[in-house]
């Protein structure tokens, strides 16, 4: 069975430190966040549907606790609330079940208290979702999109040239329909890269985050000829700082609902969207060069992440850029440096070709065949492509180049 997925939801930092550390000693249990306020709470079990058992702080608020747990019932009846209380009485046992938890916790329990409690709400969550049918409805026909984070170590290693070849490389997949968003806040530039004009970006679905409809995000979204739609950055960098953690994880929550590939350039500084982007990804791609100072910005950046519990290393891949058989530094040798899983393909360096593209407005058109394949070999390894139909001998079809 898969580890049980714990969110812990308070604003009592000594007390979610606690029950994180007591969890770490547990088998088969996965702390995965934790949230300060009762909104926080809420947003991540609207966009997270594989939680299983939310630890509410009493004292949590602005939504008090029994009411958060109502609502928690309402919008996911297939994931169990647990009250943390000062007093666990029978008072306390009462007013929690009547509200809809499946149990009280003492705020210091003991381990064997703390795994039972859990194990129990954990059985009857993965049950309700059983009986219901998989557990959750998504917002279009059930879909979920896969979500795609790319990142850079630093400044120059391609992170954005790279998402904006992915997602064109996977719009050009038959019936493949591909969202890339710019959560690159302080300096995003793909409209350059594009070519594009467009007077909206993701600041003006904040206020809406919560009730995105499907008319809010065909305003929100720019359509490229190519096939990808794109999801753009604030045009001043100081309306960056709106874009919360919640409202990033609803509008990626929007998105995967109706796309099948969702690419987000998180760029190389790391923000409060940034890292949770990072967080809710399937597969989160590191851009990195093969010199010294590069490799020790991706191990910086990695250890940040790890250490914000946002992603481990061991779930992080890293793509090496501009990189060629005459450089000092080899594959074998970054991956060791690194610590980090390397994508099979490297990027070669195609200066000339990408500086006409961007420069023309036209990166669509590379005029580099070994760059253009490279690419596309990427974009298979981070799952973006659709699998080659079988033949009904068993093999793989014919098919064209995208």
């Amino acid at each position: 069975m898969n580890d049980i997925r714990v969110l812990l939801g308070g604003d009592d930092q000594e007390l979610v430190a606690t029950f994180r550390a007591v969890m770490v000693e547990l088998t088969g249990f996965e702390p995965v966040s934790f949230g300060r306020t009762s909104n926080e709470i809420l947003g991540m079990v609207a966009t997270d549907h594989d939680i299983d058992v939310v630890l509410i702080d009493e004292n949590i608020g602005p939504v008090p606790a029994h009411d958060l747990v109502r609502e928690i019932a309402m919008r996911r009846p297939n994931c169990a609330a647990v009250l943390l209380c000062t007093t666990v009485d029978e008072s306390a046992l009462t007013r929690a079940l009547e509200a809809g938890a499946r149990g009280v916790l003492s705020r210091q329990p003991s381990l064997e208290d703390l795994e039972s409690r859990l194990s129990t709400a954990a059985e009857w969550a993965r049950g309700m979702s059983r009986w219901i049918g998989g557990g959750h409805v998504e917002a279009v026909g059930g879909r979920r999109g896969r979500l795609i984070a790319l990142a850079g170590a630093k400044g120059g290693t391609g992170v954005t040239t790279l998402a904006v070849q992915l997602s064109l490389a996977a719009a050009a997949q038959r019936d493949r329909s591909v969202c890339l968003v710019d959560l690159d806040l302080q300096a995003g530039d793909i409209p350059s890269y594009l070519d594009l004009v467009h007077r909206r970006s993701i600041a003006d679905l904040i206020d809406v985050a919560g009730e995105i409809t499907g008319p809010m995000l065909a305003d929100a979204l720019f359509t490229h000829g190519d096939g990808p739609h794109v999801l753009l950055a604030p045009p001043e960098a100081e309306h960056g700082e709106d874009v919360t953690s919640l409202a990033t994880r609803q509008i990626l929550a929007a998105l995967r609902s109706r796309y099948d590939i969702v690419i987000v350039d998180c760029g190389t500084f790391m923000t409060e969207a940034s890292i949770t982007a990072v967080e809710l990804a399937d597969r989160v791609a590191l851009t990195v060069m093969p010199d010294l100072p590069c490799l020790r910005a991706a191990k910086r950046m990695v250890g940040l992440w790890s250490r914000l519990e946002a992603r481990k290393s061991e779930d992080v891949i890293a793509v090496l850029t501009r990189q060629s058989r005459k450089n000092e530094i080899q594959p074998d040798f970054a991956a060791r440096i690194l610590g980090l899983a390397l994508t099979k393909t490297t990027i070669p360096p195609a200066f000339r070709a990408l500086e006409k593209a961007i420069n023309n407005g036209s990166l669509s058109r590379v005029e580099d065949d070994g760059f253009r394949r490279a690419v596309l070999q990427v974009a298979g390894e981070l799952g973006m492509l659709a699998p080659e139909p079988a033949d009904a001998g068993g093999g793989r079809a014919m098919t064209g180049a995208p």
